[in-house]
């Protein structure tokens, strides 16, 4: 086989089969519902399709006619030199008939006649790819003739009245918000100061500070007893000292990934 001549595998080939397959533009039943930005989509999708489609058809039809040249020439290579071996070669002028001289030049150019046989089979693989390929380009013309006719269609709905709509594409739609699971508001709360470190309760000053011991027996003893005298303020300060509130010692969590290692989740 010539080298020149490109490899044309059953791998590409599957390729080509398989690219054409997934070249498909769906026709909406009422593309007026949707707006005019998923026609527009829909044309340039079917533009865009048809070019590549052009290009393979290009290709292809380029391979096609080097494997057919490489044919005619291999062709009447094999033909010359059987030619030569039933006229000159005596091994192949020594068989009995026609049909036998012409098995033994076979057998001797063997190697030609199986070239031959697979630049063949590569045509007629060929061949097949580009009737594929026509009839796919022939689809494509026909959607966009038919998203032609769905864009007049649109306009003439419009001039009696119609308006272009804003429904979501199927397959795209918003989640529903409604159908969602109720979750508790305390739940949230509870769970948004877990996370933020923030709603850290007050400390029960009852709890910090000691009970009295006795019930003081007027507000001017009560005082005296609390702060001691008007000289005297560190009674007061150690009081006050007692019942500050303590600094904070929990440390908000910074991520939830701290929070799960934590956990050991």
């Amino acid at each position: 086989m010539d080298s020149a001549l490109p490899e044309i595998t059953s791998v590409a080939i599957d390729a080509v089969f398989t690219t054409l397959s997934t070249m498909e533009v769906g026709l909406d039943a009422d593309p007026l519902q949707y707006g005019p930005k998923r026609l527009n989509g829909k044309v340039a999708g079917a533009r865009g399709m048809l070019t590549d489609t052009e290009s393979l058809f290009l290709r292809v039809s380029q391979w096609l006619q080097k494997y057919r040249a490489a044919h005619r020439t291999m062709q009447t290579t094999l033909d010359l030199d059987k030619k030569n071996l039933l006229a000159n070669d005596p091994e192949v002028r020594a068989g009995h008939n026609i049909s036998d001289r012409d098995a033994i030049a076979s057998m001797k150019l063997r190697e030609e006649v199986r070239a031959l046989a697979r630049i063949e089979q590569t045509v007629a693989d060929l061949e097949a790819m580009l009737t594929v390929i026509k009839a796919k380009r022939t689809d494509l013309k026909d959607v966009q003739g038919r998203i032609r006719d769905q864009i007049k269609l649109c306009q003439e709905e419009i001039g009696l009245g119609g308006r272009w709509g804003s429904k979501p594409v199927p397959g795209r739609e918003a989640p529903d918000l409604e159908s969602s699971p109720d979750v508790d508001k305390k739940t949230l709360k509870d769970l948004h100061e877990m996370f933020t470190g923030t709603g850290v309760s007050e400390p029960d000053l009852a709890a910090v500070a000691p009970p009295p011991e006795a019930e003081p027996a007027s507000q001017e003893a009560a005082t005296t007893e609390c702060f001691g005298s008007e000289g005297d303020d560190s009674d007061s300060d150690a009081y006050l000292a007692a019942i500050a509130s303590p600094k904070e010692t929990a440390t908000p969590l910074q991520n939830i990934d701290q929070l799960l290692n934590d956990l050991d989740l």
